[in-house]
Parts: structure tokens; sequence; C-alpha cells
């Protein structure tokens, strides 16, 4: 079993220039430039634990290639009313601030169950020289859960700072859960940013040129405060935008609320850079829709820090398409990111096989032809094997390969996308419930989906779409744009929301070219339409708006 092997050093120290990475309002601590704000404040020490005790754990997990712990998890009750301390500013407005301690600890990270922000209040958490910050943390980031989480912060102490203006006082709520000392990094392992595996190809190298659009799905996971692994946004039938991560199940079986999803961490070109790129951006807050221990799938769907129910357009990111045809690549290419480090590529330049994981059913997993080029880590947990089509059709489970292999050892094995398709027959057993919602039957593939391109118009390097409808939204009148290999009938329906018809259209000898759909005489709002061919059936989503 693959999963993250990652030192908390690591990590911090690529915090330490991306303070701003989770999403938040940015702006400075209301203390930091006023002195009236600047009094005393409680500071709660947490209590020690047998550190040795866990490390003579972790070294026998460890070789198991387990889960990688590198912190451990205080349980507290911290909240506005039994802790901190308050400060009634001249003008009305409020401050809270809360201290904690946990002694020699390389970093700390926070989970809360009750989090809300007010319109105007915001929250701020530092480290205790005050040179590293993040924040402000407002009401973009309310959760329908009340949940929050936050990313690791170096050092031994930090400071929690609530400020709420005099019209909401005694609105906002936060109540600190989960208090997560990171006790072992660069000492226990010689890692540090940068130094996965020798043979790892960064994204953007070569190998990447023409993986440019699939890297922006790929995202590193921080589960339940100390684990980490890789995931990847995947497009559905709709083509909505729906912010569907497929992982692996072995990732975490709870607390998703609190995972952080962070997008976008990578060298910036081929080489190593000095220090940790500043671009990574992170979300918090999730939701699993389905898994499978069979197939080794998890389906987790973010909600915190949407823009319009999916991810912000500045994350600038891509819906990978997938193959459910149980059908080996002839080429296979991974996106993840090994050890914890930047994002890297690897490729397998044979076909894969048909295989079976420990304690999972015949078939279920494909299994790489032998890496070519670079491998997978602990870490690279749950990312996405792309076949020869630049379409998802597994995800990581485990296996043997590192970088100084040779041979049968140059090989990893990945859950099928085909069996995660129908799973076990459940709503949350399977992919197809959630991936295909309007019951098409998809039985085949889908394409990626850039929600940030022109409609009507393919990524570079992405597969050109067998239709496309523009302008969306329109007044009623669209286009219908084919860019089918031969003449066929084609069928085209139009649904409402409530699941009715509201025009059907037999096309006899469509082929390449653009034809009209006039929906002028329906009211506003939003219909599918479902094109079925001889050999597809798609299903596209279309805006009425006068």
């Amino acid at each position: 079993m693959k999963k993250l092997l990652l030192s908390a050093f690591i990590l911090a120290s690529a915090l330490l220039n991306t303070a701003s990475a989770q999403l938040s309002q940015g702006g400075t601590p209301y203390s930091f430039s006023h002195t009236e704000a600047k009094a005393a404040f409680q500071t709660v020490t947490m209590p020690s634990f047998d550190l040795d005790a866990l490390k003579a754990q972790d070294a026998i997990n460890d070789q198991s290639k387990g889960p990688f712990r590198f912190g451990y998890n205080h349980f507290v009750d911290f909240n506005l009313a039994n802790s901190g301390s308050w400060t009634t500013l001249a003008n009305g407005d409020r401050l809270w601030k809360l201290g904690i301690t946990c002694t020699n600890a390389q970093t700390i990270n926070l989970a809360f169950d009750d989090f809300f922000m007010p319109n105007g209040a915001s929250l701020f958490v530092y480290n205790g020289s005050g040179d590293f910050v993040i924040g402000a943390f407002t009401n973009v980031n309310n959760q329908e859960d009340k949940a929050f989480a936050t990313d690791l912060i170096p050092g031994e102490n930090i400071v929690l700072e609530y400020y709420e203006p005099a019209q909401v006082v005694n609105l906002g709520r936060i109540n600190l859960f989960r208090v997560t000392h990171g006790y072992r990094g660069v000492v226990d392992y010689v890692k540090s940013f940068g130094n996965s595996g020798s043979c790892q190809v960064n994204v953007n190298c070569p190998t990447g040129t023409n993986w440019q659009n699939e890297k922006k799905s790929v995202v590193c996971l921080v589960s339940g405060g100390s684990e980490f692994c890789t995931g990847a946004l995947v497009n559905d039938v709709p083509q909505d935008g729906k912010p569907y991560i497929l992982t692996a199940n072995h990732c975490g079986s709870s607390g998703f609320n609190t995972w952080v999803f962070r997008f976008n961490w990578e060298a910036p070109t081929c080489s190593n850079p000095g220090s940790s790129p500043s671009t990574t951006q992170s979300l918090t807050g999730g939701v699993q829709r389905a898994s499978s221990a069979n197939s080794d799938f998890s389906l987790v769907e973010i909600t915190g820090g949407l823009s319009n129910g999916t991810i912000p357009a500045s994350y600038g990111t891509y819906f990978s398409g997938w193959s459910n045809i149980n059908t080996p690549a002839t080429t296979a290419t991974g996106i993840h990111h090994p050890s914890g480090d930047i994002k890297k590529i690897s490729v397998a330049a044979n076909s894969c096989t048909s295989v079976s994981w420990t304690g999972t059913p015949a078939n279920s997993h494909w299994q790489v032809g032998l890496w070519t080029t670079g491998c997978t880590e602990p870490g690279s947990s749950g990312s996405p094997l792309y076949d020869q089509n630049h379409r998802i059709v597994g995800q990581l489970h485990g296996g043997p390969s590192q970088c100084g292999n040779t041979g049968s050892n140059m090989v990893d094995s990945y859950g099928k996308f085909a069996m995660s398709w129908l799973g076990g027959g459940t709503n949350t057993t399977q992919l197809k419930h959630w991936l295909d919602p309007l019951g098409t039957n998809t039985t085949g593939t889908l394409n990626g989906f850039n929600p940030n391109s022109s409609v009507g118009i393919a990524d570079n390097n992405e597969i050109i779409p067998t239709f496309n409808i523009y302008p969306n939204p329109s007044n009623g009148l669209f286009n219908l744009a084919s860019n089918l290999t031969f003449p066929q009938t084609v069928s085209v329906k139009i649904i409402n929301l409530l699941g009715k018809i509201v025009s059907e259209k037999i096309y006899t000898t469509i082929s390449n070219g653009i034809y009209s759909i006039d929906l002028t005489k329906e009211a506003n709002g939003l219909y599918f339409v479902q094109i079925t061919t001889a050999t597809e059936k798609i299903v596209k989503k279309i805006n009425i708006v006068r």
C-alpha cells in the first residue's frame, strides 16, 4: 500500500514561501498594527506524550509502506467562550486571541468542528514570531457542516486571532477540536523539498509537454491532519464542473470535512527550484460520495471555498476525462506527488496487464508494464493513471517500484476505473451514479473538461470532442458542432430539469458541420442535451438566459 512518506519539515519549508496558499482574503492581523490590541492573552501548552513509543511504532509501520504518521493529534475543546482572551476596542469591535504551544514541535496544524465567520469577521493564524501568517479566513471559508482545517504552520508556537466588528458581536463561532503536533521530519528522513527519488521527473519537463491539461487536475491531499496522498479532479457527464476528486480508498475513511486539497504545487520549469513554488493554492473540506476496497477507489467532493459550485477560476483547474472500458492501455502515464514532493510525471511505454492486488478480486487492477520514465513513491497513492488517449483508467493502490529498482520491481498496480464504474452496485460503492447523474448509461469514454476555456474550442493537447454546443448560455438559439469522422444517424434530445423531453430530433446523415438547435420557445433555465450515436451517448448542459 502506497502512503505519503512526508516529513513535516518538507511541508513547513514549502509553506514558508506560500503563506497565502489556503483560500483566504489576505491582509494583516489587526494586532500587528494597532497598539490597543497588543494586550496579554492566554496561551495553552499541549500535554507531553510518549514520543519514543510513537517512533517505535512508526519504525514498524514504515517498513510496510503503511500510513506515514508525522504528527500526534491532541483532541481539545477550545472555543470563544472557554479559552483565549477578549479585548474590546475603542470603536466597539472585539478581538479574541489564543496562543497554543506544542513543545519542540516542528509544525502545528488545526481542525475545527464549529467554524462560522459572520460578515466582516476574520480569523488569522500565525507563528510565535509573527513572520508566517495564514488568513484572513472569512465568511468565504464557511462550510455547511461548520468544519474547517488549516495547513501546517512551522514552529512550536502559534496564535489564533479573531476580529469581530461591533455589528456582529457574538455571532461568530470557533471551536477547535484537534491540534496536531508535528514531531518528525528531516531528522528522521534525510528528505527535503525537491528531494524525492533521483529518477523522478518534474511535470513541466519535456516528458510532460503533452500533459499540461491533465496536470491541472492533480492535487496533493492532506487527510486526518497527518496523512497525505494524491488525487485528481475527474469530469462528469454533464461537464458542470462538479468538484469530484478521485483518489484511493486507503487514503482515508473519515474526517473528509477537514481534508485539505492542494493545487498547482509544481516546479514552473523542468529544473527543481531553489525554494518551494509560490503558486500553490488549496481548499478545505469535502464529503465522500462513494468508495470500494475491491478497486481501492474513493470519490470525494470538495465542498469548501467553491465559486458557483466549482473550483475558483483563479486556480486554473482541469477535469480529467476517463475510460470505463476494460481494455488495457497500450502506454500509461502517471502524475503524482511522490514523497510529498512537487508534482512529477512517470511513463510506462508499454501495455498494462490485468491483475489483482492483495485481498482484491481477480482482474480488479491494472499493472503498468514497467516504468520507463520515473516511478511512484509513498505519497503517490490515489494518483491517476492515464491511457494513451489522456483518459484516467485507474488510481494508484500500491506496488514495489522505486528509484533504483529494475525489472519486475519497477511496476505498480492501479484500481481499475472500469471496475469502479459499477463498483458494488449501490450509489455509495460506484462511480456511475455520481459521474453519470442522468443515468444515460454511458459505457465508454469521456474527454476532459476545461471550465475556463471557450465553449466549442478544444484545449491544446486534448482530443477534440465529438460534439460541442455554443454559444452557451444563449437566448435559446444554439449551434451543435459535430466532429464525426463519417456520416451517421444521431439522436438529439433536450431534457429539462424535471426530466421532461422538450425537444427531440433525429439527424440521419449528420457528419462534420454545424447544426442549429432552436429553443426560443422554452423558458429560461438549465437544460440537458442528450446526444446518441451508434457508438456513444453524450450529455451536455446548456443554459437559456434572456
